[in-house]
């Protein structure tokens, strides 16, 4: 019966948005299997700049998607407000930076999976990365990241 409740009351102004993103503010954040403190936690993020998934809103809880899969609900209050800081991606898997987006551009640098870096923006396969702990800006292939994803006018 309480599942019938929240669904019913669930804002579905985030459902539209297939890249409705936010970034995880703090190394420990805990996901839980319903909306509020009463429920227990699934999962405990140690990673700051975590990219999840907006699925739904009820009061002040967030249902979330991580990038394995992982559905369940976080407090607003751990995600970044700045809208910058809000968009983040993480590697899928091992990749290549590549100095222009062109897979025959010179690679500047090789990425490992799960790391999260800034997006800059995101033309057709392509996007514009930056991580400021490595001191890089380059381009990957969109496939091998997930998270905020920027688009320019095409």
């Amino acid at each position: 019966m309480l599942l019938v409740i929240l669904v019913s009351n669930c804002s579905d102004e985030n459902n539209n948005n297939n890249n409705n993103f936010k970034t995880l503010k703090y190394n420990n954040s805990n996901m839980r299997v319903g909306p509020g403190k009463e429920f227990e936690i699934k999962w405990n993020f140690k990673k700051i700049g975590l990219p999840v998934k907006i699925l739904n809103q009820y009061e002040r809880w967030y249902q979330v998607e991580t990038p394995d899969g992982s559905i369940g609900w976080m407090n607003t209050r751990l995600f970044e407000k700045n809208k910058e800081k809000n968009k983040t991606v993480i590697f899928l898997k091992n990749s290549k930076i590549f100095k222009n987006p062109n897979k025959n551009a010179s690679i500047i640098g090789n990425i490992g999976k799960n790391n999260i870096v800034n997006i800059k923006s995101c033309k057709k396969e392509w996007c514009k990365i930056e991580s400021k702990k490595y001191n890089l800006i380059g381009y990957t292939h969109k496939i091998n990241i997930w998270g905020a994803i920027v688009s320019e006018p095409q």
